[in-house]
């Protein structure tokens, strides 16, 4: 099914139209009043319209906009996760008449202006959904500004620019040995700013990058947006000299480590940079980009406050993470995932009150390989998501065979948590295992909040309600741990291992872990010790208000089979104050 969507007639006359190929089949059987955002959009796959059209374009369901092209979610100064009703932007839209005919209306952006627009509304059917599409007409003045190209924000030359300038400097004959550092630049969490503060602010921080790219380096340097917040940097130097390579990598970490004043807003920002030197690591441009790409990925998984140059061993890690993506498709397929069990002690009452699900993954010619070092690779792929949702399954699974007083913490990647449906994740879950809700915990790191923060805590919300409870880990690294608190009501706070560790020999570290147990204390939330090795640490620890502790002396990982044999699987103490040793917990 072809819907055609329509523009004014141009200037020579001839009609300008959209077609948007809807799917010749959709789900059935749903009723409308639980029919899923995703489910919707999926019929109307607006993405593919022209993101370059004159015209604001939207899909309306139920008076909500379910998706719209970047022109008018530009304009309006938002994203899609977090766009307004269209009865906040566009007042009276809803009240006239879908005929496909012009009307005059007045559209607000989140930044207080407001402008004279024309729109018009055409109804849309499929499979039983009644939809409107909206179709914005901006006046001149506000067109020519959304129709400017990326690179017209920074006043830098974009990709193509940059690679025949760079090109042309490395074969033009006149320098006898032409040497430089390419350098490739990501803006560290340019999204968040985005969603934060709105396009035309996170506009205007592109706008002063390139203002500081253009004041801080010399001509002969050649700079260039290469796309939403990359930037591709060429600083020549004499051949003799690959010793300058490092002073133009300082000032191009200075240029982005900065704090910009707009509007108002002091917005703090970084940037993982990665470099190649030319010729010293390859004489060919191509080549070099790539080199330069490397490490930049390697600066981001570093989150290094400085640049990374390309080293020979990248490629070779590229290489070896290639080979584990492979085998991770084929993991699940053939069983080879299987999970661990540690467990949580409440000090209190001595008993095994909790555990938690670990991954593992028996490979069948490489061994038992470590979660550090796959499950990065299966975020940056995508299978985090169908690997996450098996490891939730199967430990509900488990654990729901065990004592009803036993709950079962499992760990949720942020990335997951992101692009799942986390709370139909934990519904279907509990539905097919058959385990109370009230006996699952979901661990979440801070970095959990770094991307789409209101709809992670509103997601968090609904699976809070259905009786889960929702644990923060690793507390006291993270730079917003106590804002996040105020946010969001977690049920327990895990004290990062870290503190517990050095809390014997490090009175720093020992106050902190006193100020957690009190603040926890005062916002009724369970303080959870991880990383418990010693009969030393336990002990101190028992002279807190701490309730839980987890760590190698009440037990290690292990099949949850040899686990459930344990003393406090049932109502046997199974640790003592007095028998406070390693050896107590054997298997």
């Amino acid at each position: 099914m072809i819907v055609h969507i329509s523009q004014r007639i141009s200037q020579e006359g001839a009609p300008h139209r959209v077609d948007v190929t809807f799917p010749k089949t959709a789900p059935r059987g749903k009723a409308l009043g639980s029919t899923s955002r995703e489910n919707i959009t999926a019929l109307f796959p607006i993405h593919h319209l022209a993101d370059a059209s004159s015209e604001g374009l939207a899909i309306l369901y139920r008076g909500r906009i379910i998706e719209a092209n970047r022109p008018l979610l530009s304009c309006v100064g938002t994203d899609l996760q977090n766009v307004p009703s269209i009865r906040d932007i566009l007042p009276g839209a809803l009240k006239t008449p879908p005929d496909n005919s012009y009307h005059h209306g007045v559209l607000r952006t989140l930044e207080g202006r407001s402008f004279q627009v024309e729109f018009r509304l055409t109804p849309l059917r499929r499979n039983d959904l009644d939809c409107l599409a909206l179709a914005v007409t901006f006046p001149p003045c506000l067109s020519a500004s959304r129709s400017l190209s990326p690179e017209s924000v920074t006043g830098l030359g974009g990709r193509e620019e940059f690679e025949k300038a760079v090109s042309a400097f490395l074969g033009n004959g006149t320098t006898r040995q032409p040497a430089g550092i390419l350098l490739h630049a990501n803006i560290n969490r340019f999204r968040t700013i985005n969603e934060r503060y709105g396009t035309r602010i996170a506009d205007n921080v592109l706008s002063e990058i390139g203002q500081r790219l253009r004041a801080f380096l010399t001509e002969e340097c050649i700079v260039a947006r290469l796309g939403s917040d990359d930037f591709g940097i060429f600083c020549p130097f004499p051949y003799e000299h690959p010793d300058q390579a490092t002073r133009w990598a300082q000032i191009v970490r200075d240029i982005f480590h900065t704090t910009l004043s707009i509007n108002g807003h002091r917005i703090h920002l970084t940037a993982s940079i990665g470099c190649c030197l030319i010729p010293f690591d390859t004489y060919r441009f191509e080549t070099a980009c790539h080199y330069a790409e490397l490490a930049l990925n390697e600066a981001r998984r570093l989150q290094s406050p400085d640049w990374i140059s390309f080293t020979p061993l990248m490629q070779a890690d590229v290489h070896h993470r290639s080979e584990l993506e492979h085998d991770l498709q084929r993991a699940l397929e053939t069983n080879q995932f299987f999970l661990e069990f540690q467990p949580l002690i409440c000090l209190r009452t001595n008993r095994i009150e909790c555990v938690e699900a670990l991954l593992r993954w028996q490979h069948p010619t490489r061994g038992v390989i470590s979660p550090n070092e796959f499950i990065p690779i299966a975020e940056e792929s995508g299978l985090i998501v169908s690997i996450g949702r098996w490891v939730l399954l199967e430990a509900c699974a488990q654990v729901s065979r065990l004592p009803s007083h036993v709950r079962v913490a499992v760990n949720i990647s942020a990335v997951q948590f992101l692009h799942d449906d986390m709370y139909a994740a934990v519904i279907q879950t509990l539905f097919q295992t058959d385990l109370a809700a009230e006996r699952l915990e979901l661990e979440l790191t801070e970095s959990i909040f770094l991307e789409a923060v209101q709809r992670n805590l509103e997601t968090m919300s609904k699976i809070r309600a259905l009786g889960v409870k929702i644990v923060m880990d690793d507390f006291g690294i993270g730079f917003s741990s106590l804002n996040y608190l105020r946010s969001f009501p977690f049920d327990r706070i895990k004290i990062d291992r870290s503190f517990i560790r050095d809390m014997l020999n490090d009175p720093q570290a020992q106050s902190i872990v006193s100020a957690i147990m009190t603040l926890g204390h005062a916002m009724s939330m369970e303080v959870i010790a991880e990383g418990v090795e010693t009969a030393a640490q336990l002990d101190m620890l028992r002279h807190t208000s701490c309730s839980t502790a987890q760590g190698f002396l009440m037990g290690r990982p292990a099949p949850l089979a040899n686990l459930s044999a344990y003393p406090g699987m049932t109502d046997t103490p199974v640790i003592s104050a007095q028998n406070s040793s390693p050896s107590a917990s054997a298997s």
